[in-house]
């Protein structure tokens, strides 16, 4: 009990330090944002010109920050309310530099508008805090360490759902984007012009990731480079595709209206096969699923029925041999089958 009273202790003297830190301490980048301010607006301003003119009217009359305007512009001017400060300055003590440019890296893919310091506090006290109602309402060491991973997991598994989502709905997009753009080029408009239409009329992410690329080509950097940004971005095949096509066209020349049309046909054609395989290998992976559940609704309709018998794994001992050692071998080979069953029907096109 004095073991765990000294950890409930400490952990609040620090959440409390951090708490008196962020509300006293100015947010993490302030004065770099003073110092970058003029050029936010610069940006813009610029920005503004790839903006539709009834848009355009709408944002004048109200008079406010830009309607549509792109999460991550918005997140450059630097929101001061008290929780984004206090995730800040709490994410600003606990993050690592190297750890924060893998984060931020991760959060551009799945589209989220966080700071990586911000999302590192989230993580923080998304660990912290069941921990600690685990050990003060619960009394349970392990209810607390359960609560703790699943806490530090949620957030993890939460940008992962959201950059695979993501992902997807880009990558299903791609063909009609390719066909505007390959429409915008024979009616006599320039690559950078064709994107900008196709940031104005396709949904989002495809909008959004557009709009970045003809933001960052105002603001200086190269188209290619840019482009580059945003397969990384994406991690979308297709679209590595599209982007090596683009570099080479800028370089070689060629009929880029036509290329792109032959791309949009070699996807169409990609993703007909992919369906069919999807159709095909749907058998296998509902048999791999029920393969891998069968033995876990067994083993709790057993326990329905003779609760005794199942509690064994959890009683048993003999010398340094545990019953629970059978169920955690029988998890892993569990998983180990799913793994293979799925890597086995997985076909790449």
């Amino acid at each position: 009990m004095e073991l765990i009273f000294i950890s409930v202790a400490g952990i609040t003297a620090l959440l409390f330090t951090l708490l008196l830190f962020s509300l006293f301490g100015a947010a993490p980048g302030d004065d770099a944002r003073a110092r970058m301010e003029q050029y936010l607006v610069e940006s813009e301003m610029v920005a503004r010109q790839y903006a539709p003119p009834e848009e355009e009217e709408g944002r004048k009359k109200e008079g406010g920050s830009e309607e549509g305007e792109d999460d991550w512009v918005k997140e450059t001017r630097g929101d001061n309310n008290g929780i984004k400060k206090l995730l800040g300055n709490v994410g600003f003590v606990l993050t690592p530099k190297g750890m924060a440019v893998r984060m931020a890296d991760k959060l551009a893919k799945a589209g989220i508008p966080l700071k990586a310091n911000e999302f590192v506090a989230i993580i923080f006290l998304a660990t912290i805090l069941p921990g600690i109602f685990g050990l003060l309402f619960l009394k349970s060491t392990t209810m607390a360490v359960i609560f703790a991973v699943v806490g530090y997991m949620t957030p993890n598994l939460w940008v992962s759902i959201k950059k695979s989502s993501r992902a997807t709905a880009f990558s299903e997009q791609i063909q009609d984007a390719l066909i505007m753009i390959a429409n915008g080029l024979k009616a006599g408009y320039s690559l950078l012009q064709a994107m900008e239409m196709v940031a104005r009329e396709a949904p989002e992410p495809m909008c959004i990731e557009l709009r970045r690329v003809l933001k960052e080509n105002s603001l200086g950097m190269n188209l290619e480079d840019a482009l580059r940004a945003l397969n990384s971005r994406v991690e979308s095949e297709d679209w590595d595709l599209v982007t090596t096509v683009v570099l080479i066209q800028r370089q070689v020349g060629g009929n880029l209206a036509e290329i792109l049309d032959k791309i949009g046909a070699t996807i169409r054609q990609r993703q007909k096969i992919k369906g069919d395989i999807q159709t095909k290998t749907a058998q296998a992976k509902v048999s791999g699923l029920i393969v891998g559940l069968l033995p876990v609704a067994l083993a709790f309709m057993i326990y329905l029925t003779n609760p005794a018998f199942i509690m064994r794994f959890f009683t048993f001992k003999m010398g340094w041999y545990r019953g629970w050692f059978l169920l955690i071998a029988g998890l892993i080979w569990e998983a180990i089958g799913l793994v293979i069953i799925m890597k086995i029907i997985d076909i790449e096109v």
